[in-house]
């Protein structure tokens, strides 16, 4: 068996000292030890660090490193900075709410040796509510549709499924990349607060193969206070994703695709309905500014269609 070095584990940390020791614990318990752990704290609060410097002095076995910034930076600004700086060549990206399962650092390894030309790994990973219990895998439905098990993808059926089916992982635990590759993309962008790593993923995908890997490897967590729900509140979110849908749907690799207008459309129908459920609260503003960016990523008309269409959904749930 061809032998591997170590994955670090990058664990990006702003608060949540509730969540974090299930975070931290899951990468002690990984049955493989080819691991290194780097904390990048952005910035917490001194709880945080007061939790972080315990288990830290508890559990330091020569592979954890902990990096504070004097101020928080962002999610994808403290990423950038992290894998800048990290010695091994691949990283596995754990958010501080979920967790990993103890084959996390298995599967990845297991994955390299496999396809070796592949210098990203996406995952399947289990859902979970706040509480930890379980929720509908929203990653193995979109996966299916690539994919029923793991398997090497190119770049000219991952590109077109990441309009399709959105960013695919949805989240970024569970994300493993070589520091090669993503040096070859660019950094993830600084200035994005949520679709950064959907735009990253899209450039990901045109340098070559991606592995899926079907074996679920983490388990995430969906809660009121995690950076999707604030994003969407500020409108982020929907800048952000317009502007990938816009780039998506205007790719060579969809050139030819009939359906490329369609799917768009379907992305941004989500966008528009947030848009619409905002108005008790407030007002139209909101709505007339959102319009602009429906209208130059997928188009008025095919979106308003396309969230018609799905409106029995909508009224069933």
């Amino acid at each position: 068996m061809i032998s591997l070095e170590p994955i670090s584990i990058v664990l990006p940390v702003y608060g949540r000292p509730e969540l974090l020791p299930e975070a931290l614990n899951s990468v002690l318990q990984q049955e493989s030890s080819q691991w290194q752990l780097l904390i990048a704290d952005d910035g917490s609060d001194q709880q945080t660090q007061a939790l972080l410097q315990q288990w830290i002095n508890s559990h330091d076995n020569g592979r954890i490193d902990w990096v504070r910034r004097p101020r928080n930076l962002g999610l994808f600004a403290n990423l950038n900075r992290v894998l800048q700086d990290i010695d091994n060549k691949w990283a596995l990206l754990l958010c501080s709410d979920d967790y990993l399962h103890p084959t996390a650092i298995t599967t990845v390894q297991d994955c390299r040796r496999r396809w070796p030309e592949a210098g990203l790994i996406l995952s399947t990973f289990d859902s979970i509510n706040s509480d930890g219990s379980s929720r509908p895998p929203d990653s193995a439905l979109h996966h299916d549709q690539v994919s029923r098990s793991t398997a090497l993808i190119s770049p000219q059926r991952l590109v077109p499924k990441l309009l399709e089916l959105g960013s695919l992982n949805g989240n970024l635990t569970g994300m493993a990349f070589s520091r090669s590759l993503w040096q070859a993309s660019g950094a993830f962008r600084e200035d994005w607060r949520h679709a950064a790593d959907w735009e990253w993923l899209l450039r990901a995908a045109e340098q070559g193969p991606v592995v899926l890997n079907r074996i679920p490897m983490a388990s995430v967590r969906t809660h009121e206070a995690q950076l999707s729900n604030s994003n969407r509140r500020s409108g982020h979110e929907l800048v952000e994703v317009a502007e990938v849908v816009r780039r998506l749907r205007s790719h060579p690799l969809l050139a030819e695709e009939p359906r490329r207008h369609q799917w768009a459309a379907h992305v941004m129908q989500h966008q528009l309905w947030n848009l619409i459920k905002q108005i008790p609260r407030h007002g139209t503003g909101p709505l007339i500014e959102g319009l602009r960016s429906i209208r130059t990523s997928s188009g008025l008309r095919r979106t308003t269609m396309s969230l018609l269409k799905s409106a029995p959904t909508r009224l069933r749930k």
